[in-house]
């Protein structure tokens, strides 16, 4: 069962999304899903929402679509008790606003295209990073509260490919998408 502070990879068709898929295939990563969102609150009406990196900046976002796609790859069945499901949307709501990693993302080009990585960076032992993209969002996020998360980048460089990687090995994919009142909605 999905709930809050789990994490979705979605599967986006437009130009953007086919070049991050692309960019998995060619580095022989999974190349189902190019986006990764935070679910962080379901509403009066049902509505669930997710708090995810995006070119605009880390934001909200609907997370009625994610839920219905057949690519969706999810986290629910990673243990996480109430107070770290809360922590994860706490932690995650406080990076709104933050701007887009558009440098994190030509390290991840790069990467693809196996050129040396002129632009890593460590966020170890520093406070809230200045940029994030979606999977590396919900990387900082997860190592914050202490749940694993994938560990073949850096958080920095956490793609959306670790993710479904990190769900479908350890087992965590849920196969129920929605509870019953996002299913009325």
């Amino acid at each position: 069962m999905i709930g809050i502070g789990d994490v979705l990879c979605v599967r986006g068709t437009d130009w953007a999304a086919r070049l991050i898929r692309l960019g998995a295939a060619l580095l022989d990563e999974p190349n189902l899903d190019n986006h990764v969102a935070i679910v962080h609150h379901q509403d009066a009406s049902g509505t669930w929402w997710a708090v995810e990196g995006r070119p605009g900046g880390v934001g909200w976002a609907t997370a009625a679509n994610y839920l219905k796609s057949p690519w969706t790859v999810n986290n629910g069945a990673q243990t996480k008790t109430d107070a770290q499901r809360a922590q994860i949307a706490q932690v995650a709501a406080g990076a709104l606003g933050t701007p887009y990693d558009w440098v994190g993302i030509v390290a991840d080009a790069m990467d693809s295209i196996h050129a040396p990585d002129f632009w890593a960076q460590n966020w170890q032992n520093q406070g809230p990073p200045g940029h994030f993209v979606c999977s590396s969002l919900a990387a900082w996020v997860y190592e914050n509260v202490g749940l694993s998360r994938p560990t073949v980048h850096e958080p920095r460089l956490t793609t959306p490919a670790d993710w479904d990687q990190f769900i479908v090995t350890a087992g965590y994919n849920s196969t129920t998408m929605a509870s019953p009142p996002l299913a009325a909605a």
